[in-house]
């Protein structure tokens, strides 16, 4: 029942979403569509942050993958961009809202830790110091968030076809290249 009911208040936070700011939605708007007390809301959650912050990590725990396959990394990648314009109206309320630092931190390890899945498996065989493979590992996802919340930042326009393929060629073996250069002589 207590999942039934999160997931309940989370469905009527997007709801509110689509037609308020985070900002302006409160506990009593969100516990009146639910049928249930504010004791019940608060028992879950602190506020109506709290509540979102869970929301964004269930729907990205949900849709996001935790790492890359070598054969498939390019549409990997691609979730993170597809999944935060499919959910746009949301995913610009989580960014605009007291949830920014939140949202791109999880943004941030989930990358990171597609990226070290990767890294794993380009830098087989490899003689590369653990602090530089971590360097690079670190490197990677914060440049991709970086481009995330600058995107984000203006709006979220569509990416066209065009600006997804300039996001693949700068990822395109660049990962390879840069672990190459930090191979160790053996």
């Amino acid at each position: 029942m207590a999942t039934s009911t999160k997931e309940a208040l989370g469905r009527a936070l997007k709801q509110m979403m689509n037609v308020k700011p985070i900002n302006k939605i409160t506990v009593k708007d969100l516990v009146g569509i639910c049928n249930v007390n504010r004791q019940t809301f608060y028992y879950h959650f602190d506020d109506v942050y709290d509540l979102l912050e869970w929301v964004f990590e269930e729907d990205a725990n949900r849709v996001l993958p935790k790492e890359v396959k070598r054969e498939t990394w390019r549409e990997d990648v691609m979730v993170f961009f597809d999944y935060l314009q499919e959910n746009r109206t949301f995913a610009l309320n989580v960014y605009n809202s007291n949830s920014r630092n939140g949202m791109l931190k999880f943004l941030t390890d989930r990358l990171k830790g597609c990226i070290h899945s990767f890294s794993v498996l380009v830098s087989d065989g490899r003689n590369i110091d653990r602090k530089d493979f971590e360097f690079i590992v670190d490197l990677y996802p914060n440049t991709i968030v970086g481009l995330i919340a600058q995107w984000m930042d203006l709006g979220m326009p569509v990416p066209d076809d065009e600006t997804k393929e300039r996001f693949i060629k700068v990822l395109e073996s660049s990962i390879e290249n840069i672990l190459a250069r930090f191979q160790l002589n053996k």
